[in-house]
């Protein structure tokens, strides 16, 4: 097993594309030393799985829930109700993913629906006092306006905002999650990002199965790629992979006491 010790912020280890090799996959990690996994859940079926197996080990394992944004237009009230109830079950822990995805949805009207939701699952978080993780496609904007105007503990999950956005977001006293991307040869953004953010905010995430970093991309991504993309962020800081990978450790800890 790998002497240094990561997370995982952000991987959907309960979707289909794992239910073939799952324990498998939760074993590379632990070899590679990806102990801490927030585990993402976008239906309230995944969720219920999920939260059943993080009881074996919920202080590395954690479970994320929420409505996915552009399932807005399939969410009714039976459905909300479930969801709800996951989300304040003791054993999820963060809510999300949540947020705008104005990539697939060009109809103003559907993207009115997904600010509504937005600032309604924002509204749960506070009343439960969870934090949440954040989806923002091509509606950096709007996900900033809202998350001004409501606020709420949370981090930005794979964020492709610029610099300057990026350090908006931390003023306000969100946390900046990156994964894959930070690897890739054009993801000057991204690199960008993790050079100049105060080092206390930045998080790892794999968005597992998506988003292979490099040398693996292409295939579908896993947990145990962290180390591929925390050394990737210490080159660009300028440090060790150790210490960018101990700093990360501790911010996750203080970010899930909502500090």
């Amino acid at each position: 097993m790998s002497e240094l010790v990561y997370l995982d912020s952000h991987c959907h280890l309960f979707s289909d594309e794992f239910d073939k090799d799952r324990e498998a996959v939760f074993d590379r990690a632990r070899e590679a030393g990806v102990l801490f996994l927030n585990i993402m859940c976008t239906s309230v079926e995944e969720a219920i799985e999920a939260m059943a197996y993080s009881e074996q080990d919920p202080e590395h394992i954690k479970v994320s829930c929420g409505v996915f944004p552009t399932d807005v237009n399939e969410l009714d009230e039976e459905t909300w109700n479930r969801f709800e109830r996951v989300m304040r079950d003791e054993r999820c822990t963060c809510i999300g993913e949540i947020g705008l995805d104005y990539y697939w949805e060009k109809e103003e009207a559907n993207r009115a629906k997904q600010r509504e939701l937005f600032i309604r699952q924002i509204a749960l978080a506070n009343e439960v006092n969870k934090p949440i993780c954040v989806h923002s496609r091509d509606a950096i904007q709007d996900t900033f306006d809202i998350m001004k105007e409501h606020r709420c503990h949370g981090l930005m999950h794979s964020f492709s905002g610029s610099e300057e956005m990026g350090k908006e977001f931390v003023k306000l006293g969100y946390y900046l999650s990156l994964g894959g991307p930070v690897t890739f040869k054009n993801a000057r953004h991204a690199r960008e990002v993790v050079t100049s953010m105060d080092v206390s905010y930045l998080l790892s995430e794999t968005d597992s199965p998506y988003m292979a970093p490099e040398p693996v991309r292409g295939t579908r991504n896993e947990p145990a790629n962290i180390p591929y993309i925390t050394a990737r962020m210490a080159e660009c800081r300028g440090v060790s992979t150790e210490e960018l990978s101990k700093q990360i450790i501790d911010n996750w800890h203080r970010f899930l006491e909502l500090k």
